[in-house]
């Protein structure tokens, strides 16, 4: 065959499957360009700030001028009690809190507020020490009295790479329910229309989500050897880590296989799946705190079970701190997991019914 024939075979395949094609040409870097709209600045100015009386004398006026101070470089959120905040800051609602003193507006007054933040938060680390600074000057200057600004670091102290461990599970663990899962049932898919005559669809594939949500283990217990390799203490093989990551891998393999489904085995849905993947991974807040570089991405993360997914898989490993405090962020990843096993049973009907 010569050129020509050889370029006139290709444009056929590109007619054929021309949805694949736009959507790996087309919608796939329109969408990859698109997300970048959400990083909006690369010094953070919407990260949430936990502000909370210092004791009872404490007045409402005073927690009002220093949220109005806050508020310059960060988004306020008002707290009632250290303890309460202190929990915000261990459930990643706050990356920072300010502890607010009496006797501002006395002048000459020596105040001092606490600044408290989590050394778990590795990538924050640098930036909270210039918010701390940045509210140094801002209350220095808007205050009569003699401010005295304290930072005190609460947690263990972690390095980047203990750090990325458990971020680097969730994301295997998106890509392992989002793109491995649906990438080998739609393999087998001769062999299901043949099991539909003895089994149910939504068995065969309720055992499948079953055998596969168990061999993350694999991963998980390989994760915890070379963290301990590595000489890390993180409780990758806590009963908390497992609830959190196979949750997770149910989550995502139902909304994967609800894809492939819906769109009828089609290669074009694997694409489909790996273009969600790419967004959950971005949009997510999976490494940088929420409001890090806009609102709208933070607005974004905070409505998607993926970033509570993070948030309690992060703590579970690397914060002293109870499951129960995550309580209401992991039954938001099973609600969303028994949703997508509902779109899931919906989309099975719609194969059925187009086969």
């Amino acid at each position: 065959m010569d050129v020509r024939a050889l370029l006139r075979k290709e444009a056929l395949t590109v007619r054929r499957n021309a949805g694949l094609f736009v959507v790996v040409l087309v919608l796939l870097p329109a969408m990859l360009t698109g997300v970048t709209g959400v990083y909006e600045r690369s010094i953070p100015e919407d990260v949430p700030v936990g502000v909370v009386p210092a004791d009872d004398n404490t007045s409402e006026t005073e927690l009002a001028v220093t949220r109005t101070g806050v508020d310059s470089f960060a988004t306020p959120v008002a707290y009632d009690t250290r303890a309460a905040a202190r929990d915000g800051l261990a459930r990643e609602e706050v990356y920072l809190v300010v502890a607010v003193p009496p006797d501002l507006g006395t002048e000459g007054a020596d105040v001092e507020f606490t600044v408290v933040t989590d050394r778990t938060m590795v990538p924050f680390e640098e930036p909270a020490n210039l918010s701390v600074a940045a509210l140094d000057r801002r209350l220095d200057d808007a205050l009569v009295s003699d401010v005295t600004v304290t930072h005190d670091r609460i947690g263990d102290q972690r390095v980047l790479t203990a750090y990325l461990i458990p971020v680097c599970l969730v994301a295997f663990v998106l890509v392992y329910g989002l793109v491995f899962v649906p990438y080998q049932v739609r393999s087998e898919r001769l062999v299901l229309d043949r099991l539909q005559t003895t089994s149910r669809l939504e068995t065969v594939l309720a055992t499948k989500i079953a055998f596969y949500g168990a061999l993350t283990i694999v991963p998980i217990a390989v994760a915890a050897l070379v963290a301990s390799w590595m000489g890390f203490d993180i409780a990758t093989l806590s009963v908390f880590s497992f609830v959190s990551l196979i949750l997770t891998f149910v989550l995502v393999a139902a909304v994967g296989l609800t894809v492939l489904f819906a769109m009828r085995l089609r290669r074009l849905a694997l694409f489909a799946n790996v273009g969600l993947l790419f967004a959950l991974l971005s949009l997510s807040a999976v490494v940088y705190p929420v409001g890090f570089f806009s609102p709208t991405r933070k607005a974004i993360a905070r409505t998607l079970p993926t970033h509570y997914a993070t948030v309690t898989t992060r703590s579970a490993m690397l914060r002293d701190a109870p499951m129960a405090l995550y309580a209401d962020y992991l039954l938001w990843v099973a609600g969303a997991a028994v949703l997508a096993l509902g779109g899931l049973v919906l989309a099975l009907g719609y194969y059925r019914r187009r086969q």
